[in-house]
């Protein structure tokens, strides 16, 4: 997107030859004679530098740069002049101009003092909106390995929208960072948005920004989320809590890019990705009529599904010990790796925090641990199993490679054990046992008479 350049000044050479000359150099140029016609143009246009005159007439340049800061905190305000000097320039960075030069004046270093500070903005912005973040993608399951294909697909095409979907703490916003990060959009802002974090009431004001006057206490225009992502990419977390009137508002806006600020009547364009994410069935919210139809099908031009972790075991080892490595750096610790029977608890529980849990449960491990192994009591945590007993002593399978085994002995053994840890859970009542095992009474008690015993 090309930058919009206002320049202010009192002689029509110097007007003419900046339009000229910088329009050739690829920005649009829009001109004003007066101070007061520059803050108009600035109003309707919106520019992104002010080539500001410091004498105009009777009038300061100095004494104009809060009007222009007060329509747009982000304008990037360049004093020209002839009349230079120190104390001038010093006052003029006070007051919030970015750089200070004078005439005569070279097109192509004012070009370069533009670009300059335009991307200083630009990295100043990313710094203020994007917290440290994991931008890498962990493990070795097919599903994985499919995702990160995907990956590499959608980083190519920044154009496309698209919808994740996954249980809290399966990593979609790992997906998002790995995705912003490969794209082109990679030097430009990722803009997180909670859904369901910022009360309804300031929901529109915070995505769309405000004018000035818009409402009590609006006593300067704010660029919205939206606003500042632009060039970048927006991550809509927790789509599934925004309430029915904004995903209105947000439909019109995936149309063709545009909005209105709050209290505002000129349209405002942006180039921006969207990526939505949401625990939430939408199918089943479309249904209920909690979600818009429209609005879930205008998100879900792709989607990605993260499996939760019980569904990727295989990954469980591979995140375990990316955590170790991680943890071992910021406690700088040395612990060597993970205990073969913790890996193997940790690979029966059923994760229902996700990688969220995992990686608490390790950050705890590292953190007190004190040999070289990581055995699990680090954690003063006791795991359970998938079906939400406690880890007591499971049927130990014996070793194939020493001897070979009595395979339907070994089943019914099995077997019996689970029939036992039903019959303590439910206090002998065979009623209830059964229903813990998923049979029925009379099944059970076939069963237990088949091994010798009677109820």
């Amino acid at each position: 997107m090309n930058t919009k350049v206002l320049v202010v000044d009192d002689e029509f050479l110097i007007r003419m030859s900046l339009e000229s000359g910088l329009s050739d150099l690829g920005h649009q140029v829009k001109t004003a004679e007066t101070f007061s016609e520059g803050l108009a143009l600035a109003e309707s246009w919106r520019p992104d530098v002010v080539l500001l005159d410091n004498k105009l007439g009777g009038e300061l340049g100095l004494e104009h740069i809060e009007d222009f800061k007060k329509l747009d905190e982000d304008i990037q305000i360049i004093m020209i002049t002839a009349y230079g000097s120190v104390s001038q320039a010093v006052e003029a960075m006070k007051r919030g101009a970015c750089h200070y030069i004078q005439k005569p004046f070279d097109l192509e270093e004012v070009d370069l003092i533009i670009r300059r500070n335009l991307e200083q903005l630009k990295r100043r912005r990313s710094l203020e909106l994007m917290r440290q973040r994991p931008r890498q993608i962990v493990g070795e399951s097919e599903a994985i390995r499919r995702i990160c294909r995907n990956v590499a697909i959608l980083a190519e095409n920044d154009n496309v929208d698209l919808l994740i979907c996954g249980e809290t703490g399966t990593g979609k916003g790992v997906v998002v960072n790995a995705i912003h990060d490969s794209s082109p959009r990679r030097d430009t802002p990722l803009v997180k948005i909670n859904c369901g974090a910022i009360p309804e009431s300031l929901l529109e004001s915070e995505l769309f920004g405000y004018e000035k006057g818009a409402f009590t206490g609006a006593n300067k225009a704010k660029k919205g989320l939206m606003e500042l992502a632009n060039g970048g990419t927006v991550f809509l977390d927790e789509i599934g809590e925004l309430p029915l009137a904004m995903q209105s508002k947000l439909l019109t806006f995936l149309e063709d890019r545009r909005f209105k600020r709050v209290g505002g009547l000129r349209d405002i364009e942006v180039n921006v990705r969207i990526i939505a994410a949401t625990n939430r069935d939408l199918d089943a919210e479309v249904q209920k009529g909690t979600f818009r139809e429209d609005l879930y099908y205008r998100l879900n031009v792709m989607q990605i599904r993260i499996p939760p972790l019980r569904e990727r075991r295989e990954d469980i080892p591979v995140l375990a010990r990316y955590y170790l490595e991680h943890f071992n750096r910021k406690f700088n610790k040395h612990v060597r790796d993970v205990a073969p029977a913790f890996l193997e608890e940790m690979e029966r529980y059923s994760w229902k925090g996700n990688v969220r849990e995992l990686r608490n449960v390790m950050e705890r491990c590292v953190l007190f641990s004190q040999g070289e192994l990581l055995t699990g009591e680090e954690t003063g945590l006791e795991f359970k199993r998938e079906d939400g007993a406690a880890a007591g002593p499971s049927y130990p399978m014996k070793d194939l490679t020493q001897s070979p085994i009595d395979l339907k002995r070994e089943v019914d053994a099995f077997e019996r054990a689970y029939i036992d840890r039903a019959l303590e859970l439910s206090g002998g009542n065979s009623s209830r046992a059964a229903q813990l095992l998923g049979c029925t009474r009379f099944t059970l008690k076939r069963r237990l008479e088949q091994g010798g015993e009677e109820t």
